[in-house]
């Protein structure tokens, strides 16, 4: 019998960033498992339909209206009864999210129906996180220990998001799932390069990603500043926070001169290959990242990465030799940068591991495998 699994997140507009790139793998993920998935998520064309145009291959999709109020929340009237209508119907629910109402209301709906859930926080549990609205946070409490208790257990994607997970009181069963990253076949630098507008000559870092205050990208900026030769470029590939952007394009000018940096703006499925295939080098230096699908994207790829202290799967890369991890301050940072510009050789051999790690540990086969365990662990254990 083929398993039933609805999957609810608050959306998967473009500007919602990393959650809904995760919800899209995971997507994937099931459809190779052939596993029946839905997905529920309110629905706001103004947030962009980029991401939304590939999920139906992979789940039927119950797109919700936000509500006249609650829609700031994430929510409506029409998504409780969706959910009433679509819960009972399903083996198993994947929660993505915590503190919007579409997770607080699948939580709830899951646990009136006698439904199992998985609960994905996608970093929202941190404590860099918890700073956000924390007041409302803490006097919201008892609903987030509710749905934290009810849930079958706590998935995160790396072994740190674990140990910091705040439980608000609760202890539900945590484990640990990173997001599969099928490896893809890059073109020729060269071509690559041609096909993004980007000089043959020179070495290029890549900073690919949302366009957000946690990015680093300030810090990103000044470390290029001091590490970058006459030739080479920094390519900004994401969109998200204009405000932040215009800043971003006037630092770059300020600092580096015209064309040393690229802003490209979104970059679809397609774009990013290209863009990972003319990199020498990934950066993100996050001041908070859980897991970070470019990153693994970069790994996969074979590009040399570069990452914080606080990117939270640089634990498990730097043992690899898979990754160079630098501290949060701009010295740290440039001389990180600019050793890893200044050697060929290593940034491949960096490379080289890091698309071993990928292969390894972010294989489809083995995530798949992973959680088909879980799921039958999760069952089992409601059944008996």
């Amino acid at each position: 019998m083929t398993l039933r699994v609805l999957h609810a997140v608050a959306s998967v507009g473009d500007s919602y960033g990393g959650v809904a790139a995760a919800v899209a793998a995971l997507g994937e993920l099931e459809a190779r498992l052939r596993h029946d998935a839905t997905l529920v998520t309110v629905h706001r064309p103004e947030e962009g339909g980029r991401i939304l145009r590939d999920l139906p291959l992979w789940f039927d999709l119950e797109l919700v209206p936000p509500g006249r109020f609650a829609g700031r929340f994430h929510g409506s009237v029409r998504l409780k009864s969706t959910l009433d209508r679509l819960v009972p119907q399903h083996d198993l629910v994947a929660v993505h999210g915590v503190f919007d109402l579409t997770a607080q209301l699948c939580g709830r709906t899951a646990r009136q129906y006698a439904v199992p859930y998985l609960l994905w926080p996608h970093g929202s549990l941190d404590p860099y996180d918890l700073r956000k609205h924390a007041w409302a946070k803490r006097r919201l409490a008892p609903l987030w220990r509710e749905t934290l208790a009810g849930a079958a257990a706590v998935v995160c994607t790396t072994a740190r998001e674990a140990d910091r997970l705040v439980g608000f009181g609760a202890d539900p069963r945590r484990t640990v799932l990173p997001l599969p990253v099928p490896a893809a076949a890059p073109d020729p630098r060269s071509v690559a390069r041609r096909a993004c507008g980007l000089p043959d000559g020179g070495r290029i870092v890549l900073f690919l990603g949302r366009i957000d205050e946690k990015k680093g990208l300030p810090l990103l900026l000044d470390a290029f500043g001091r590490a970058a030769g006459p030739g080479d470029v920094l390519v900004v590939a994401g969109a998200g926070d204009d405000r932040l952007d215009q800043e971003l394009r006037l630092a770059a000018a300020r600092r580096t001169g015209p064309g040393r940096v690229v802003f490209t703006g979104w970059a679809d499925a397609a774009r990013r290959r290209d863009l990972l295939a003319a990199a020498d080098v990934f950066a993100l230096l996050s001041d908070n990242e859980n897991f970070g699908v470019a990153v693994a994207e970069a790994l996969a790829a074979g590009v040399a990465v570069l990452v914080s202290d606080e990117v939270y799967l640089g634990d498990d890369l730097a043992p690899e030799g898979a990754a160079v991890v630098t501290r949060r301050d701009p010295a740290a940072a440039g001389k990180a940068l600019r050793d890893l510009l200044a050697d060929d050789r290593r940034r491949q051999t960096i490379g080289a591991a890091g698309r071993a790690w990928a292969r390894r540990e972010l294989d489809d086969t083995r995530i798949g495998d992973r959680y088909q365990q879980l799921v039958k662990e999760v069952l089992a254990r409601w059944s008996a």
